[in-house]
């Protein structure tokens, strides 16, 4: 019981320090404005319980703005200090009178279009467009590109332009979503992904949020510089043409392509504008990396290239190419475009930077980083404490549900920050009240974040990635697994991976570790699992060699062994001991490819039929019935008084807890999670200790210790070292987790996803990682 309440005592001391308290302070604004270096301000005196949230939000600024201009805040503010708060202007947008340079797009005319046709559909007059084209002559060609005069407006109210991510609004009497939407450049969607739970029915006096879709960093409002040089060539997509084929006529790879490209995917228009690196290739080639098992044939054709060519220069490659491998795609290099390159030095253009940044520089930055954690304050402020008998088991305590997380979380933390990393950490009560994420998300520091850790409830998190997107900050989910979280967002990171990542893995590791072993896959019907069975059939298949040859010696020592002179049925063959014994110095064919057992039709004789007796049987259950695994468990222990088998059970066969200990260590059994501790690494042994030192009680997995340590661990170390654009560099970041590994997929134009499963096998009682 005294340990439950160090614990209370300990949660209450960590919360009241790191947690940012949501209690309402008002802040009268200030009326004295001054010119400093050039600068407007407000000269704002704090006064007592004042913070820097509320006076920002007072004054419709970030806290990001209060510390660059108030340098000595970072370390806190007092009553009597002032603060200078930029003063923010309402800029209007000039009258204009004269079409702007380039105010124009590009329309390539189709089949039987006429110039009437195309004035009407893009509400224009037919001289507008043909003083933009005076070489067009009387009747257009299909395929030619000319150029569309934008229609401009005239407006006597123009749009408020601001700096900042955020802007706070105070609703005026007859207000509607729609005219505030139109005053500030936004839509309503924006407005109300800023402001969860905004409804129609505005009211006098609310305070609404205000996104900046338009302010970007090294831009005033959203203008791009227009000194800075472009080096990069604009593409005009033509009909019928690929992005494939793009890539090998300017000799660029599609991966540089699309850093020049935001959001680009391999799906182009017509008309479509591409940004095209001006780099001067230094060989005769391009790299293409596979987003999924292809035929290479089909890639040379999607290239519009021979296919003798691309063999020629990959001769290490067979005819069907997996997920991830590097293909040299050839290319010819057209003298116009060797003549428009710039040198090789600057491969990325200015604006978009070099993807992994400047590590020293990067370490230097100030981080925000929020975590909306479910920690149920409500239920410890109506604790009642003062009869210890009273007092419920601590496991009863919702607040206790996700504390361990919390704790190992914080030990990240504190470690970054003993290494120098400058992290302001906001902490979010947030579970799955509608409530409390809807307050969460109006909280006016939360569109200054880097990164947003949670919320762990589904319906908060959709809510929270919706914010996320809006203001473009990276959000991490941290136990879903579910795939459609990373769907349309590209902001959204899931950590846990999907089951279906499993056989990746699974025919990765069978055709390294066992690439003359029998295997045979067993299902309980026809119709389940279809595509996974075909999908492991066909790689395995296309991986492994189709046959083998076992000397006659080995298949003698085996009619030994088992005392017999006749004849042994196995894989679904008879070999006759008097023919292989008559031919010693000879040797016995046998078929390796993937053997499949359905058990409701097939039964235990099915499966012994397809066993070898001969050489290693490489077994995979596929099964999320448990009557069915300790089914097909119970057999295969049988059958393995005859034949060496290895088990492999997915996709969930660590979640039984009541199988045979005994029979998973006879079939060497080998299974998936998500989460392995290693109790004997020496780094797992001083982190246990230093949690035991820290909270008093044992960190455990079932309780998310160490799920909140990896996460924060991988995340805010990726920020540190990489910057706030550490997406762009996970290819080449790898770094030591408690329980695991991080490979995310990019689901372009999604999210990214952890492909990364632990593989187990029972060895001497204990659950020991296999090197995948």
């Amino acid at each position: 019981m005294k340990q439950l309440f160090f614990l209370i005592f300990i949660f209450h001391l960590l919360f009241t320090a790191n947690v940012f308290s949501q209690t309402e302070i008002i802040v009268k604004k200030s009326e004295i404005v001054e010119n400093i270096n050039g600068t407007d301000y407000y000269l704002h005196f704090v006064k007592e319980g004042q913070t820097l949230f509320n006076i920002a939000k007072a004054y419709g600024v970030t806290v990001n703005d209060i510390f660059t201009h108030n340098p000595d805040s970072q370390s806190g503010i007092k009553p009597g200090q002032i603060l200078k708060i930029p003063y923010i202007k309402k800029k209007e947008k000039p009258v204009i009178t004269d079409k702007p340079e380039n105010n124009f797009f590009y329309h390539i005319i189709q089949k039987k279009e006429t110039l009437y046709g195309i004035s009407r559909k893009y509400g224009v007059e037919i001289d507008e467009i043909r003083n933009l084209n005076p070489e067009l002559g009387e009747y257009p060609k299909e395929g030619q590109t000319i150029k569309i005069p934008v229609k401009m407006k005239y407006q006597t109210q123009q749009p408020i332009e601001w700096e900042g991510k955020t802007l706070t609004h105070f609703i005026k009497k007859g207000e509607t979503l729609y005219g505030i939407a139109k005053k500030y450049n936004v839509t309503i969607g924006e407005i109300r992904n800023a402001n969860p739970g905004l409804t129609d029915m505005l009211k006098h006096g609310e305070i609404i949020n205000i996104p900046n879709q338009n302010n970007e960093s090294g831009t005033t409002a959203g203008k791009p510089d227009k000194t800075k040089e472009k080096n990069y060539t604009e593409h005009i997509v033509k009909p019928k043409e690929t992005l494939y084929r793009i890539a090998k006529n300017y000799a660029v790879s599609i991966d540089l392509i699309k850093k020049y490209n935001p959001g680009l995917t391999k799906d182009i228009k017509t008309g479509q504008v591409i940004n095209i690196p001006k780099i001067k290739p230094e060989e005769n080639y391009i790299i293409h990396k596979t987003d999924k098992n292809d035929k290479l044939q089909k890639i040379a054709k999607k290239y519009d290239v021979s296919y003798e060519k691309v063999v020629s220069l990959n001769p290490d490659l067979s005819k069907k190419v997996a997920k991830g491998q590097t293909i040299k795609i050839p290319v010819e290099i057209p003298e116009e475009i060797l003549s428009d390159t710039i040198q090789k030095e600057l491969p990325i253009p200015a604006e978009v930077g070099y993807p992994c940044g400047n590590t020293e520089l990067n370490k230097r930055n100030l981080y925000n980083v929020a975590l909306m954690i479910p920690l149920f304050l409500e239920e410890l402020d109506s604790l009642d404490i003062s009869d210890e008998a009273d007092l419920p088991d601590q496991s009863k305590f919702s607040s206790f549900q996700f504390i361990q997380f919390y704790e190992g979380f914080l030990m990240a933390v504190d470690s970054l920050k003993k290494a120098g990393m400058n992290l302001n950490l906001f902490i979010y009560d947030v579970d799955n009240s509608p409530a409390k994420i809807e307050k969460a998300l109006r909280s006016s520091e939360l569109s200054s974040m880097d990164l947003i850790i949670g919320p762990f409830y589904g319906k908060s998190f959709e809510k929270a990635a919706a914010f996320a997107k809006t203001y473009k900050i990276k959000i991490v989910n941290p136990l879903s697994t579910r795939e459609e979280i990373v769907f349309d967002n590209s902001y959204v990171f899931k950590v846990k991976p999907a089951t279906n990542s499993q056989t990746d893995q699974l025919v990765s590791l069978l055709t390294a570790k066992y690439p003359e072993s029998n295997v045979v896959i067993v299902r309980n019907n026809y119709y389940k699992y279809q595509a996974t069975v075909s999908f492991i059939r066909n790689y395995l298949n296309s991986k492994r060699k189709l046959r083998i040859y076992i000397p006659n010696k080995e298949i003698i020592d085996v009619f030994a062994s088992k005392e017999t002179e006749g004849i042994l049925y196995t894989e679904n063959m008879i070999i006759d001991n008097s023919v292989i014994s008559n031919n010693p110095a000879d040797s016995t064919y046998l078929s390796n490819t993937v053997k499949e057992v359905i058990y409701v039709n097939d039964s235990v004789a099915g499966l012994q039929a397809n066993l070898s007796q001969i050489r290693n049987n490489i077994v995979i259950a596929i099964s999320e019935d448990n009557a069915f695994s300790q089914e097909v468990l119970s057999k295969l222990n049988k059958l393995s008084e005859d034949h060496n088998i290895t088990l492999f059970g997915i996709p969930e066969w660590g979640k039984y807890d009541d199988l045979e200990t005994e029979q998973l260590l006879n079939l060497n059994f080998h299974c998936f999670t998500s989460t392995l501790i290693n109790y004997q690494d020496i780094n797992v042994k001083n982190w246990i200790a230093d949690y035991r030192v820290r909270y008093k009680t044992e960190p455990s997995v079932n309780k998310y210790a160490y799920d909140g340590f990896d996460i924060a661990w991988y995340f805010l170390n990726a920020l540190f070292y990489l910057g706030k654009d550490f997406e762009n560099c996970l290819d080449i970041y790898t770094i030591r987790l408690m329980q695991t590994r991080y490979i995310f997929d990019h689901n372009d134009p999604g999210g990214f996803q952890n492909l990364y499963w632990n593989i187990y096998k029972f060895r001497d009682y204990k659950k020991i990682p296999v090197n995948n």
